[in-house]
């Protein structure tokens, strides 16, 4: 007969035979499961998260004006749910919840899906509806972060990065002031220039006169006032970024006759002639021509920067011009935000819309061998780890894997030690279990859509889920673990009945006691 201890010892065998092995390659959790909670999906339909979610559960967090995170998670996660077979995917919902409800609609988010081709359900409602699903999920939601990440172009944070024929390299960033709008404009027109000193003396053979009893008037158009009004300040000190619509007019004249700016257009530039008739030229959207314009003007770089019947070439920069043999040309470079590589433009500079890093470099030039225009290493810059995105106000810290924020404070970046995550910038995407139970945790957009799908197989195959009912296959070290725990029952029963043995001896061959 088997002692209640070796019946122990042999149940603990079979348990531990049966429960497969778990080796997440995300960060494991330990949490309690999360209780239901409706909102809206991009069909405009309810969505009941205890009803329409079953099997395992893959929930991401976004908003849509995000210009860089998310979309990569988006476009990751589609990968993932390609990824997995036919028959796992049954067994698979994926959610995405906004973290931008007042800009996030039903409509928006459909818009979103289709341009990302996704059709899982993207789910929005009122804050006060989010808020205890963010806290569920421990996401602290900071509206100012997201405003300072929306999908609105922001040329002010673009810059060109050069690299001459001595590899050497400077960065330098985008201004548009009044003298560059100007002068870009002045092209675009056909308008000739007159200049000096940063005084604007004459458009069109129209000089001012030598008694100056009138010179042309820079104007500012006031959005706030709804009007225009003569600049304080000279054109080389008017930022155009924040001012975006100027006009030139004679002193003398009714200002009252310049014709209100479109508000649509990036940017103006409109002429008032001595007639009173007018001329506007009209930027819809920054290229990586102006860019370059911009940029190398406001440095006192020189360029040759020649307009063609496929836009502009460049030929020459501070005085060193490519060779009419090509043997090398100065080359248009793009900075490719989510792998943080420079790439050859595929596109020349007039048809390069609204970039925010490009560099030129002669063509015989590495591309890897371009400096980052994001890193600064300093240690005076973000702790060390992160890099500065945006100016002023919006000025905060983009910071490295495994950093965040010190206690609000956005120009800082300090190692994480909680399970809180900021929504702005970097994410967090969970999966969870049949039961609802957070079970691993994926930060950023980092990650590799292998290890991510490997994790929801595990999942899945500890569920007994996705055609994982008869697949459970034990490691080499899990069976050898089991084999050695069954040699030890063998043991102690062998060992035990020798032990019967010996006493039943004993018994016998002992005389009575008298």
């Amino acid at each position: 007969m088997v002692s209640s201890k070796h019946w122990v010892l042999s149940v603990l065998v079979v348990l531990l035979l049966l429960t497969p092995a778990s080796a997440y390659k995300g960060s494991q959790l330990s949490r309690g499961p999360v209780e239901s909670f409706s909102l809206i999906d991009q069909n405009g339909e309810n969505y009941s998260f205890d009803t329409d979610s079953e099997g395992v559960i893959v929930i991401s967090f976004m908003f849509t004006r995000c210009p860089d995170v998310c979309p990569v998670i988006t476009q990751q996660l589609k990968s993932v749910e390609l990824e997995l077979s036919q028959r796992e995917r049954e067994d698979v919902t994926f959610l995405s919840i906004s973290v931008d409800p007042a800009y996030d609609s039903p409509e928006v988010l459909l818009e979103y899906t289709q341009l990302h081709g996704v059709s899982w359900p993207h789910l929005t409602g009122t804050s006060e509806e989010l808020e205890p699903v963010w806290e569920a999920f421990a996401l602290v939601v900071q509206a100012n972060v997201i405003e300072a990440h929306v999908m609105d172009y922001q040329p002010g944070e673009a810059s060109v990065t050069l690299v001459n024929t001595n590899n050497t390299s400077s960065q330098h960033m985008f201004v548009y002031d009044g003298w560059t709008a100007t002068s870009l404009a002045a092209e675009q027109a056909g308008w000739s220039l007159n200049a000096s000193d940063g005084m604007l003396i004459g458009i069109n053979g129209t000089d001012s006169p030598a008694d100056w009893s009138w010179y042309w008037e820079l104007n500012l158009w006031n959005a706030t006032s709804d009007a225009w009004e003569a600049s304080m300040v000279g054109m080389n000190d008017v930022d155009v970024l924040e001012t975006p619509h100027i006009a030139w007019m004679n002193s003398n004249t009714n200002r009252s006759l310049l014709p209100e700016p479109d508000m649509d257009l990036a940017s103006s530039v409109t002429v008032q002639w001595s007639n009173n008739s007018s001329e506007v030229v009209g930027l819809d959207h920054f290229t990586a021509y102006h860019i370059t314009e911009g940029a190398f003007m406001s440095a006192g770089i020189n360029t040759t920067n020649e307009p063609g019947s496929y836009g502009h070439y460049m030929t020459d920069i501070n005085n060193q011009t490519a060779p009419d043999d090509f043997s090398w040309w100065w080359n248009l470079y793009a900075w490719n935000e989510t792998n943080e590589t420079w790439e050859s433009s595929n596109v020349g500079q007039d048809d390069f819309a609204e970039p925010t890093h490009i560099a030129w470099a002669p063509s015989t030039v590495d591309e890897a061998a371009i400096p980052s225009p994001m890193k600064d290493d300093s240690e005076n810059v973000c702790n060390g780890h992160g890099w500065v995105m945006g100016s002023g106000s919006n000025a905060h810290c983009m910071c490295d894997a495994g950093y965040g924020w010190d206690d609000g404070d956005r120009l800082t970046c300090v190692p994480e030690t909680t399970e809180d995550y900021t929504v702005g910038h970097s994410t967090i995407t969970y999966i969870l279990n049949a039961k609802r139970e957070p079970v691993v945790a994926w930060t950023g957009d980092s990650w590799k859509v292998s290890d991510f799908a490997a994790d929801i197989r595990e999942l899945l195959e500890n569920e007994q889920l996705g055609g994982y009912e008869t697949e459970i296959t034990p490691s080499l070290s899990f069976l050898l673990t089991g084999m050695g725990l069954m040699a030890a029952v063998a043991f102690g029963r062998r060992e035990s009945s020798e032990h019967d043995d010996e006493a039943k001896a004993a018994k016998t061959e002992a005389p009575p006691l008298t």
